[in-house]
């Protein structure tokens, strides 16, 4: 901040007043009496020391940290294996979250999943397994009594998983539904696409599963990441508690014996890439504030100047008082929140980044204050008063990140998985303390670049402040979610005659074209018994039609009634909380169901094109799939009995009610019934992704009824 020519002028004034009292009183000066909290005696901070253990190595390569501890009788394993998504192919990513859970939840061939569920829960054991990028990890916690049985448990999980069927579509499921999720949280949006800038979108350190390579994993492939990467040479075990060393490391011999060692080598790590800067928006319109995070690779612990980098961040923004929190949270008021990440990393070089979240008018400005206070930390050393409290910070903390024996042990694991000494903790906090500013300053000037940090921000760009470009050219990021695949053989003019055939073939049967084209409303009521999430629920759905754009439907369920109300170009909603607009997305969709449903499409067949695909059995009936277009974005394939050419199964993409994520929807169209000369579906179900999801029945139909207006009138 620039001093006035005042100021200026008053500070040599000032000085020699501050002088002249000095001497005045130089000898009869007082010491200031001490403030309350002074008086209190604050011991010297312990050094640290790791507990004592032993490192045992196995016959057949496992390697075994083993501390006793007798003060309660409980007995802790935590396994690490050298495992993680970073060997997915990239067709099947989410297979190793998916082998992960499913190791556990499956089972193995003597024990099922729900079986060591209800034994885990009788004997209050803990028992997890699961996948992470780059990592695998297995734990037990079990009284002592147990240990035995819980370390038979565990080594029968991490040998022989089942991996039953049943468990892998719940896995899978799982999977679906955090995709579907993955853009509600703006941080989240913003770590991940970062990631994806600062490392390339195909680096396994920046992939993400999608609905296609989710959909993709059969039972083999996990079957195959199991016994490609699991072996006891890539397992480290850390056992904690009360037992004996020597008789422990038997029992983890015996569990173990037999297992073979791997029989080829890990892939090589990928590569960390340096990529100039470049600026990203996700542009979200609906959103009032600009998740911003700046990113660039920097350094391995390995580094020599590790220790600098650590102090630097907590300088910087690394915590409360820092450059970031003062300049431009406090003083600027440009933040909610603010902070960064030294860009460190065990395996790797880590993510060098700040962060902050900002109104979207601030948002250039926020991000030119980052910027500003990271050229600051490269360029200028800093203060001894910041650097003394730096190193307080650390120095008084790290030792909490070690507070249990099982936190040592698994960090001793990580330094001989990754190649540093087992005292490297010590050695790290001897650094810490020797560091003086020009050490910092060195340390920033070569692990962190400001001018190569990549630019991510999410926020409603039409109302960021000032010009973004100023940063670099912008580059707009589309985080549409992909939809599963789905594709039919190209149409031929025979697969389309057939398919209009087959087509025409039902509405003759249904009733005859005349009746479906003089179709210009009707009435139906439906019930539909549903089980959600453990809960039978019974739904009834009255809905009125009036061709070609008003449709009027109450959905009365055990929680209240609702109504929707499609009338031309306006569309609204009822519920006990309210009433409110159909957003003009939800609107095209209401009357595009009404177009394309099955009465839309027999009530006008040449508005679609019909194409025959090759003859399937739907629960042992012989039918002709026929493949629909024109029915918007969606596909819609329709099964014709080969008996009486009625429809017996209806297949398109669907939303799963608890999820939300797409699943493949399939209602098979059980019993029919005439109504006024129309043949209806009188029993259905419904089925999610090959799941029952419902049964329904059509209690009533009116064709052509006497409709009344007041149904399309808002109210």
């Amino acid at each position: 901040m620039k001093r006035s020519n005042s100021a200026r002028a008053v500070l040599p004034l000032l000085a020699l007043v501050l002088a002249a009292l000095t001497l005045g009183t130089a000898g009869t000066a007082v010491a200031a009496p001490k403030k309350p909290w002074e008086k209190i005696p604050v011991p010297a901070l312990r050094q640290f020391t790791p507990p004592a253990y032993e490192r045992v190595v196995l016959e057949n390569g496992m390697v075994v940290y083993l501390a006793e501890d007798h003060e309660l009788p409980l007995v802790e394993l935590s396994a690490t294996i050298d495992v993680g998504s970073i060997y997915e192919p990239a067709e099947l990513l989410g297979l190793a979250a998916m082998t992960g859970t499913v190791m556990r939840s499956g089972g193995t061939p003597t024990r099922s999943g729900d079986a060591i569920d209800e034994l885990v829960e009788a004997r209050g054991m803990a028992v997890e397994t699961g996948i992470g990028q780059t990592e695998g990890t297995a734990y037990l916690s079990a009284l002592t009594e147990d240990a035995d049985l819980g370390l038979e448990l565990l080594a029968d999980i991490l040998r022989n998983p089942a991996f039953p069927e049943d468990k892998i579509k719940l896995a899978r499921e799982e999977q679906k539904a955090e995709i579907s999720r993955r853009n509600d949280d703006p941080m989240s949006i913003a770590q991940r696409e970062a990631s994806r800038v600062v490392f390339g979108a195909d680096h396994p350190l920046a992939r993400v599963p999608e609905y296609e390579t989710v959909a993709r994993i059969s039972r083999q492939d996990l079957v195959d990441f199991h016994a490609r990467f699991f072996a006891p040479d890539r397992m480290y075990l850390v056992v904690v508690g009360d037992f004996a060393a020597k008789d422990m490391v038997a029992k983890i011999e015996a569990a173990f014996a037999g297992w073979p060692k791997a029989t080829a080598p890990l892939p090589e790590d990928p590569e960390i890439p340096d990529f100039p800067r470049t600026v990203n928006v996700v542009d979200k319109d609906d959103l009032t504030q600009t998740t911003i995070i700046m990113g660039a690779r920097g350094i391995r612990a390995s580094d020599p100047h590790y220790a600098g980098v650590q102090v630097a961040n907590k300088i910087l923004g690394g915590g409360f008082a820092t450059r970031l929190f003062n300049e431009v949270r406090s003083r600027q008021g440009l933040a909610y929140s603010v902070g960064s990440m030294p860009g460190t990393g065990w395996r790797y070089p880590g993510l060098f980044a700040a962060f902050t979240m900002t109104k979207s008018e601030s948002s250039q400005k926020a991000t030119a204050a980052i910027l500003a206070e990271i050229q600051r930390m490269v360029t200028e050393p800093v203060t001894e008063e910041e650097l003394a409290r730096a190193k307080d910070n650390i120095l008084n903390s790290e030792v909490f990140n070690y507070d249990s024996k099982r936190e040592v042990l698994d960090r001793l694991v990580m330094f001989e998985r990754f190649g540093y000494p087992a005292d490297f903790l010590q050695n790290y906090l001897v650094q810490v303390r020797e560091l003086t500013p020009n050490a910092v300053l060195a340390a920033t000037q070569t692990a962190w670049h400001p001018e190569r940090m990549s630019i991510l921000a999410v926020g409603n760009y039409e109302d960021f402040d000032g010009d973004f470009s100023t940063f670099g050219p912008v580059n707009m990021v589309d985080i549409t979610i992909p939809e599963p695949a789905f594709s039919v053989p190209a149409a031929t003019p025979e697969s389309l005659e057939l398919g209009r055939k087959a087509v025409d073939r039902a509405i003759a049967a249904a009733g005859g074209a005349a009746k479906f084209t003089g179709l210009k409303a009707y009435f139906e009521k439906t019930v539909l018994d549903a089980t959600i999430q453990g809960m039978a629920l019974s739904f009834t759905i009255e809905k009125t039609v009036g061709y070609p754009d008003k449709v009027h439907t109450v959905q009365k369920t055990p929680f209240g009634s609702m109504t929707a109300v499609v009338a031309g170009d306006a569309g609204w909603q009822q519920s006990p909380m309210g009433s409110k607009d159909m957003s003009a997305e939800d609107l095209a969709d209401a009357r595009e169901e009404l177009r394309t449903d099955m009465l839309g499409t027999m009530r006008e067949p040449a508005a679609f094109t019909f194409q025959a695909l090759a003859p399937q059995e739907v629960e042992g009936k012989p039918c002709l799939p026929v493949y629909v277009t024109g029915v918007g974005e969606d596909y819609r394939i329709i099964y014709f009995a080969d008996q009486d050419g009625l429809p017996v199964m209806v297949q398109q993409p669907g939303k799963s009610p608890v999820t939300g994520a797409p699943v493949t929807q399939k209602t098979y169209l059980d019993e029919y019934k005439a109504f006024d000369g129309i043949l209806m579906p009188v029993r259905m179900r419904l089925y999610f992704d090959d799941e029952e999801f419902a049964k329904g029945r059509t209690e009533a139909f009116t064709a052509n009824p006497k409709v009344d207006p007041a149904l399309f009138v808002k109210k």
